[in-house]
């Protein structure tokens, strides 16, 4: 495949879901009695991942990092109906695609990812979606990226993986593609920073 490719995160880039994430995990929180405000849940979950957040909650109860993050994957599965899409992310997709473009999606997210693709009307706009169920290292490991390059024939210099941290900015620095940034409220660094999706247009064209 030789036209651009964009490789997509999901939470907070195409999709609004930090704030299900952060009443999930505040929900598992309250229930371990481990205190933490919402607000602060959410800034670690954004700037670091929920993981970060079941780490701490682990250290907290004592309980086991991986019966915590079950218990909240349970909470949040069944609200995965809540989460929307962000603001022009159907139309971002759409007009890229219509200039060559083709997408896929590598992100943390699990067996829930499906399910919100499809519900919101995203999924026929990919040709894979990578989530946590494939089992790569996690962010920034490059891993998950690396494969989706292989099996698809991708060229290195035509791939821009898109996401709202740096997380993903360095998961991109590490593949040895570019960095599509994606913050609404500006600042940040990647070879490319963006505000609103649409803007993702401008570089498809290039």
């Amino acid at each position: 495949m030789h036209g651009k490719a964009f490789i997509w995160d999901l939470d907070g880039t195409l999709l609004d879901s930090y704030g299900v994430i952060a009443s999930s995990l505040r929900q598992t929180l309250e229930e371990l009695e481990v205190p933490m405000e919402e607000d602060e849940i959410r800034r670690r979950a954004a700037e670091g991942s929920v993981s970060a957040v079941v780490d701490f909650a682990a250290a907290a109860s004592g309980r086991s990092f991986p019966e915590i993050k079950a218990r909240y994957s349970q909470i949040s599965g069944g609200r995965y109906l809540e989460i929307a899409a962000m603001p022009h992310a159907r139309e971002a997709l759409e007009e890229t695609a219509a200039l060559g473009a083709a997408h896929f999606v590598y992100t943390h997210r699990g067996s829930t990812t499906a399910p919100v693709l499809e519900h919101l009307g995203l999924s026929r706009f990919f040709k894979e979606v990578v989530s946590s169920l494939n089992g790569f290292p996690r962010k920034p490991a490059p891993d998950g990226l690396l494969y989706l390059m292989e099996k698809h024939g991708l060229v290195k210099s035509r791939v821009y993986y898109v996401g709202d941290r740096t997380l993903d900015v360095d998961c991109a620095r590490n593949a040895g593609v570019r960095s599509v940034l994606y913050a609404p409220s500006g600042g940040g660094t990647a070879d490319y920073v963006i505000r609103d999706l649409l803007e993702i247009r401008a570089i498809a064209a290039e």
